[in-house]
Formats: C-alpha cells, structure tokens, sequence
C-alpha cells in the first residue's frame, strides 16, 4: 500500500523551492494577516502537485483523480465555485505548511546525539517498567519526531530482541512494539504541534484551546492505564513464569540526554508563546512560525563545537539540504495529506447540510450514541484504506453546518481526534502499521489486528466513556 513519489534528480530542487514557495506564502497569510498570499501559495501548490505528475505512486493517482472529480461536481453545481475550490486549496496549503514544518523539526531531532541516546534507554528498561517506558517514551519523541519515533524506535527494539529464543523474541517485540505504537498516537488527543489539533481549530468555529488541550491531556494519561492494563492481563501468565529469572540492571539514566530534550522542548514552547503573544495569533499558526527558528537554532548548538562561524555554516547547509531534499523527499506525505484535506473540504460543501441534518435528527434526544457513531467512523472508514484525514475533514466540516447540532464544537473536536487516534493503532492500512510492517517485515493486520485489536475496542469504550461525562462537565 505504501506508495513513493520519487522525481528525477533535476526535478527535485524545482519540488522544493514550489514547497517553499508554499510555506513562505502559508506563514505570510496565517501569521502575519497578508491574505492575499493565499493566492501565492495556492498557485505555488497547484507547481508542486503538476511538478508530482510523471511519478505518481497508486495512492496519491486516485486522491488527485478524486480531487479533479469533486473540482468538476464543485464547478458544474455549486453557485460560488471558485469560494469553495480557494476554501479547499487554502486548507491543503495550510496542511502541507504543517507537515513540512514538522519535518523540519524531524530532520534536526534525526541527527541530535540526546534523541538517539533517550531511545537506547528506554528500549533497555526491564520488563516491570518496559511498557510504560516505551510508551510514554513514544509519546515523547513523538512530539518532536512525529512518525520519525517509530524509525527510531522500530530498528532499535528489533535490534534488542533478536538474540535467545525466537519465541520469546516473538513475544518480546509484540509488546514493546505495541507500546510504542499506543503511546505514539495519543499526541493527536491534545498536542498543538499535530496536523489532528491544526485542522480542529481550522475546522471548527467555536473550539475552545485550552479546553481541548486539558481534556486531551487527561485522556491520554489514561490510554496509558488502558494500554497498560491490556499488556499486564495478556501476559500475566507469560510474566509470573518467567518472575524468577534474573536480568542485568537497566542502564543508567542518561540525564543530560534528558536535560537536552527539556531543554529543546522548553525553547519551542517559549517561542511559540513570543510568537503568539507578538503577533496575536492563534497557537498553530504560531507554532508553525516558530519551529523554523528553533531548528536553526537547535542545528547550530548540534555544531557549535566547531565554533561559531562553522555552525552558522552547518544550519545555512543544512537548511538548503531540508529545501532541495528533505522537502522533496516528503512529497508523497505532502501530496497524500493536503489532497486529502482538498479531499475533505469539498466533500464536506457538496453535502446538502439538511441531509446531514436529516441523517442525525433521530439521534437529537440521544448525543451519547451520536457522539458513539462520530467517534468510530474514523477508524472504521481507515479499515478500507479511507485516510482519518478526509473522514476527519468530511464528519467535521459537515456536522458543523448542521443547525442545533446537540454536541458542542470542543466535544466534537475531541470525539473527532479519539477517532483518528484509534484509527493509527488499529488499521493495517494507517501510516504507523505501514513504517512499522516495512520495518518489521511483518503484515500490517498483525501488527494492528492481532497486536492491538483488544486495546483498541478496550480504547474506544473507554474514549466514549470519558467524552460522555466530558460533556456533562
């Protein structure tokens, strides 16, 4: 399932300079109240995606045919075209700025020695505090690596778990392979530094942040337990017989790795609080501002041993390096997300808002069972290949036009991205499953189905459990 984009050489620094053309142009309009650039960067994403054509892969063929059908059905019966076609460039623009951004950050974390040093220590930990460590460890890297975590990760616990018996070899790389793959995802609950989080406060008037953010922070400390308590019943046999073994001592705990990695992730929140508070943004766009900044700064302090004028040197190369190639190179993901979000906001304005409005009048005395429904269509739709990107952007964008909608913006925002954080873990075909089987030379239904099946039902009742009385608050 996992397609590549790959141009030819000469293509690649005109891909590039369109995505920076694309950013530059993005963060002109969001940040800084230039809205005319959204015709810049609109024009400068159409570049891009005609500069993709000659080497499209399966998925990204049928999302732009898709794409170029809904811009048809869009232009032949919609009054105002042309608002919906810039309303759905604007929203892939803005998608594509984020990932890219984000990449950004995951190229300078790639090659930080504190990264690499934090993720030897928890694949190392003993079994009593191994999944607690590689999850929240997941979760944590994360943040900066986004899907990078599990590149990281993947090799390093395959690495630890080859040597002695196969079978528990076998069973060893299920667990920590699922804990990281359960902790990884729970960014999307509450992380401003997420597309799920971005497009949230893009798509739906009326979300309030900080709500968001400490419902989604309180869920995720309790997917925690839930992972937990799925791995501890599972094995609890497995564990008690092997109780009496003795095992070498964990390793010590790196504490400057650790003091580097606050330190990176205390300097990204402060600026993105500079920025916010300087220009008088919302959090995302303030983020997405700022991160270019910290990578700067971070690539320099990974080079400042060769003093100043060589690491000032080493970020000017290293930022042409993240232009001319590791932009390119993100050019499926790219494609993939922004089409999608297209996608979405299309499908989205050429459904009659009093169908959708009739398809959920039966559910008006019932919210808890519509909220049931909105939650697990993501992850079903993701079972068929169906991105959570588009299920996200459709279920949203048309539940919000619908008058008297019994479930509030915040609440449906986090209905909405428990969703797509049930989707990653439990879908052969999401993104996590698809690195993770390559990696592992594994089937992407035994890594979600066999592996994390039972979590993620246990997950969805306990999400719905939790929004339930989260609404009542």
């Amino acid at each position: 399932m996992a397609s590549q984009i790959q141009p030819a050489l000469p293509a690649r620094p005109v891909l590039g300079l369109a995505l920076l053309l694309v950013v530059l142009a993005t963060l002109a309009e969001r940040a800084f109240g230039l809205h005319d650039a959204q015709y810049v960067a609109a024009a400068a994403y159409l570049a891009f995606v005609l500069g993709c054509l000659h080497r499209l892969g399966r998925r990204e063929a049928v999302l732009l045919s898709v794409a170029a059908l809904l811009t048809a059905l869009a232009i032949l019966w919609q009054d105002d075209p042309l608002a919906i076609l810039l309303q759905g460039l604007d929203t892939a623009t803005y998608m594509a700025t984020f990932l890219l951004t984000l990449g950004m950050l995951r190229t300078a974390a790639a090659t930080s020695p504190d990264v690499l040093e934090c993720g030897i220590y928890l694949t190392q930990q003993p079994p009593g505090r191994r999944y607690a460590a590689l999850h929240v460890g997941g979760h944590l890297l994360g943040l900066l690596l986004n899907f990078g975590v599990l590149n990281l990760l993947g090799p390093m616990i395959r690495r630890g778990v080859e040597s002695g018996d196969p079978a528990l070899a076998e069973i060893r790389e299920q667990r920590q392979i699922s804990a990281v793959l359960r902790g990884f995802p729970t960014i999307l609950l509450w992380s401003p530094a997420t597309i799920t989080q971005a497009l949230m406060i893009s798509l739906l008037p009326g979300v309030d942040a900080a709500r968001l953010l400490t419902l989604g922070l309180v869920l995720t400390l309790i997917m925690l337990g839930v992972g937990w308590l799925e791995d501890r019943v599972r094995w609890h046999k497995f564990q008690r017989a092997r109780a009496h073994i003795k095992r070498p001592p964990p390793p010590p705990a790196p504490w400057r790795a650790f003091g580097g990695m606050a330190f990176i992730c205390a300097a990204l929140a402060g600026s993105v609080v500079l920025v916010k508070l300087a220009l008088d943004i919302p959090i995302v766009p303030a983020l997405i501002t700022a991160i270019p900044c910290v990578v700067l700064a971070w690539i320099v302090l990974q080079n400042a041993r060769g003093g100043l004028t060589g690491a000032v040197a080493a970020g000017a190369q290293r930022l042409r390096q993240i232009v001319t190639v590791s932009f390119p190179t993100a050019s499926p993901e790219t494609l993939t997300l922004s089409s999608s979000a297209f996608i979405g906001v299309l499908v989205a304005a050429l459904l009659p808002p009093e169908l959708v409005a009739a398809a959920i009048r039966p559910l008006e005395d019932q919210p808890l069972l519509l909220l049931a429904i909105i939650i697990a269509i993501v992850p079903l739709a993701s079972q068929i290949a169906f991105n959570p990107i588009i299920s996200v952007v459709v279920l949203g964008g048309a539940l919000i036009r619908v008058p008297g909608l019994p479930v509030e913006p915040t609440i449906l925002a986090l209905a909405l991205a428990s969703g797509w954080m049930l989707a990653l873990p439990g879908s052969p075909f999401s993104i996590p499953c698809l690195i993770l089987g390559r990696l592992l030379n594994r089937p992407g239904t035994q890594i979600s189905w066999r592996w994390n099946g039972v979590y993620t039902l246990m997950a969805y009742a306990t999400v719905l459990g939790f929004i339930g009385c989260a609404r009542l608050l």
